[in-house]
């Protein structure tokens, strides 16, 4: 209560005037809108008219006629309602207040913001449209089929223990072989097709401008971060070319101020979605994986110290074996964990980078955005920024990780299992 002075005159009177208007909206609630909705039609007629002024231009640079990318004729018809959302709910939210003041406002900043969070996470759906998503999610599947597979191998091999010889009914010894060996080459005529698939996965990373080695490659498809940074990838390589159409559409509109404001605006919005996407990153990292590293660190180191007491008070040949197999393992799963704990933290730093290249490029659109009147002056800044997309490309590449050994790469794609639970 000490942030407002109810002893003054006149802040007293201005809470009369405030409740006596609030009052009176609601006793002809049916008659008139409340001043709130005057100001969203207000604001909804002034953002209409520029809509209005900008379809010919849009519908001209999307046509078939100038033989667009159809997958970016999409993504642009998708992502500019969305952007011109994010517009209007920003220019509501300057004449909201930071909270709901006894209740007398149904609406806050923070509700603003939480529905702008909510568009700008639809806006990092539709930017990371492309076909490489869907070559992805076809080696994802192959993936999962060859680990079924070898599942069911595994049951074949137990259930071999006690099938019969020969039956005419039961599943024979040699019923199961053949079993085994036919899902055997189907895993192998798979990975095959995965093989072909990561080829043309890579080919199209660097038609985007991600050009990756083939180990790169696997680090990406077997990180748990790995999605996230080729969606970054996608995400600049699509920001880049609709800040490029932004950037003629700015330059057909000639001066009207109206246009190359909006289109300056939707620019803004873009690089806030970047910054929002790279944010999200930076969260699941500090906030899930290494949280989940350090468990699984913590957990081991137990059962490690578990089977060391063990094996210093067990004398028979056998048992001190597996123990010592045991030991190997764990160790293994920490010089795996420590590793798969500097790659994260290596991505964290890189995107940690990018958020604080993008966030000072947002500072300076939203300053322009306020201030350029001259449309000539945004095409420039326009220009500009697209080094800065091939910048954010550039630090996106993912470092190569060293494995010691085979088992010490399959470790690290079961850790990446367990994180993603």
């Amino acid at each position: 209560m000490n942030k407002y002075n109810f002893k003054s005159p006149l802040l007293m009177l201005l809470l009369v005037v405030m409740v006596s208007s609030v009052s009176a909206i609601e006793e002809n609630n049916d008659e008139q809108p409340s001043w709130w909705e005057k100001t969203q039609q207000t604001m909804g007629k002034i953002w209409g008219q520029s809509t209005e002024k900008v379809d010919g231009f849009i519908e001209d640079s999307t046509s078939p006629s100038n033989e667009k990318d159809g997958l970016f004729v999409q993504i642009w018809k998708e992502i500019t309602p969305t952007l011109d959302k994010v517009l209007v709910l920003e220019k509501e939210e300057e004449v909201l207040p930071e909270s709901a003041w006894f209740g007398w406002f149904t609406r806050d900043q923070k509700d603003t913001q939480n529905d702008i969070n909510e568009l700008l996470d639809e806006a990092v759906a539709i930017l990371s449209i492309s076909p490489s998503n869907n070559t992805r999610k076809r080696i994802r599947l192959i993936e999962i089929e060859i680990r079924e597979m070898k599942q069911t191998i595994s049951q074949h091999r137990q259930d071999k223990i006690t099938a019969p010889n020969r039956s005419t009914w039961q599943t024979t010894v040699a019923d199961h072989e053949a079993k085994i060996k036919q899902l055997t080459e189907v895993i192998e005529e798979k990975k095959y097709a995965i093989d072909k698939l990561k080829t043309q996965f890579a080919q199209e990373l660097a038609d985007k401008g991600l050009s990756i080695t083939e180990a790169q490659l696997d680090v990406l498809l077997s990180s748990v971060v790995g999605d996230d940074i080729i969606q970054s990838s996608l995400v600049y390589d699509n920001v880049k070319k609709i800040s490029q159409q932004l950037m003629k559409l700015t330059i057909e509109s000639g001066e009207d101020l109206d246009i190359s404001q909006r289109y300056y605006g939707m620019y803004t919005v873009l690089l806030k979605t970047l910054v929002h996407m790279q944010q999200k990153f930076i969260s699941n990292i500090d906030d899930k994986y290494l949280p989940k590293i350090f468990k699984i660190t913590v957990d081991v180191q137990d059962i490690k110290a578990t089977s060391q007491n063990l094996l210093r008070g067990e004398h028979d040949k056998d048992r001190r074996r597996h123990l010592s197999a045991n030991l190997n393992a764990q160790n293994l799963t920490l010089q795996t964990a420590k590793l798969y704990k500097k790659h994260l933290n290596a991505q964290r730093r890189k995107v940690v980078l990018a958020t604080e290249k993008t966030n000072t490029d947002l500072r300076i659109a939203q300053n322009t955005y306020k201030t350029v009147r001259v449309s000539g002056e945004l095409i420039n800044l326009l220009r500009t920024s697209q080094k800065s997309f091939e910048l954010l490309l550039n630090i996106q590449v993912p470092d190569l990780l060293e494995f010691k050994n085979l088992q010490m790469k399959q470790e690290f794609a079961i850790l990446t299992q367990k994180l993603a639970e």
